[in-house]
């Protein structure tokens, strides 16, 4: 008797990235990388579809995803998505210098990969629209960034107003049952994220959840219309504050514990956002402690 494979708990869809760091470093980045490193050492059986550049970093991350992941498929392409970052005094500032290939997902996805729940992550709209209505009977959710941000190479990345997405685009996430998006993800619709959620409410419609990530501030919180409560909107403060810890991807490690709730499981109170708030501490916690231990070395 043949038995089904044991399903992932989340599986992630978003581009690798390589990312030139302030101090003049360059690692892979992107979602999945985040995700993966906060994912595996709490038992989260992670699956990741991505797509990655022949750059020495991108096969670097290529094998850690491998080492940290389930399964792992991965389209090559001569170029991953590549940021530059750099500290102003208005926070970071990021620029494109090149995109990357897509991440391709055939029609046959859904029935080959067995998963509880999965995350779109684009970097840089690198995910294909047809890839969007794959597994929609189970648990979808997506952090909006890479829909969000313009992709003009050799340029800074600037965030987009929520009409120029693309209809189909807008039609196909109002199916979801999680949407994300930060603060600076929707500076130019507001830059109050209460605001900024009734604009995201206006545009995708009753059906999904909605998160706005603020930082050291919290989040915002809106679930389904359909939902009990309404679609309360409420802000919920992070757990405790880190200090000396970079937070680059925490927004991608809540997203994917917030996705990891069953969507049968009623959102009708905070528990379920306070523990992903209080992974992304503890994943924050160890980054600090790790780079005190560098500095004393």
């Amino acid at each position: 008797m043949t038995s089904e494979p044991r399903p992932l708990d989340l599986l992630v869809i978003g581009g690798m990235t390589i990312d030139h760091l302030a101090d003049g470093t360059s690692t892979a980045g992107g979602s999945a990388i985040h995700i993966a490193r906060a994912a595996a050492p709490r038992g989260v059986r992670l699956g990741v579809v991505t797509a990655n550049g022949s750059e020495a970093e991108a096969q670097a991350g290529l094998a850690e995803l491998q080492r940290l992941a389930a399964l792992v498929e991965s389209r090559s392409h001569e170029h991953s998505a590549a940021f530059r970052h750099r500290e102003g005094p208005n926070g970071r500032r990021l620029s494109l210098d090149h995109l990357g290939g897509p991440v391709e997902l055939d029609a046959t996805a859904s029935d080959r990969i067995f998963t509880r729940a999965v995350l779109y992550a684009p970097v840089a709209d690198e995910i294909p629209l047809d890839a969007l209505a794959l597994w929609a009977d189970r648990e979808r959710a997506a952090i909006l960034q890479g829909w969000l941000r313009t992709t003009d190479e050799g340029a800074e990345v600037r965030p987009l107003r929520l009409g120029a997405l693309r209809p189909e685009l807008i039609e196909a996430l109002s199916r979801f049952d999680l949407l994300v998006a930060s603060r600076e993800d929707l500076l130019a619709e507001s830059d109050a994220p209460y605001d900024q959620l009734a604009s995201l409410r206006r545009v995708f419609g009753p059906g999904p959840a909605l998160v706005v990530t603020d930082g050291a501030d919290g989040m915002w919180l809106e679930m389904a219309l359909g939902g009990s409560y309404r679609g309360l909107r409420r802000h919920l403060a992070v757990p405790w504050r880190v200090q000396g810890a970079s937070t680059v991807g925490a927004g991608d490690i809540l997203a994917a514990f917030l996705a990891l709730l069953p969507r049968d499981t009623p959102r009708s109170n905070d528990q379920w956002a306070e523990g992903a708030m209080r992974v992304v501490a503890e994943v924050l916690e160890e980054r600090a402690s790790h780079r005190s231990r560098e500095e004393e070395d």
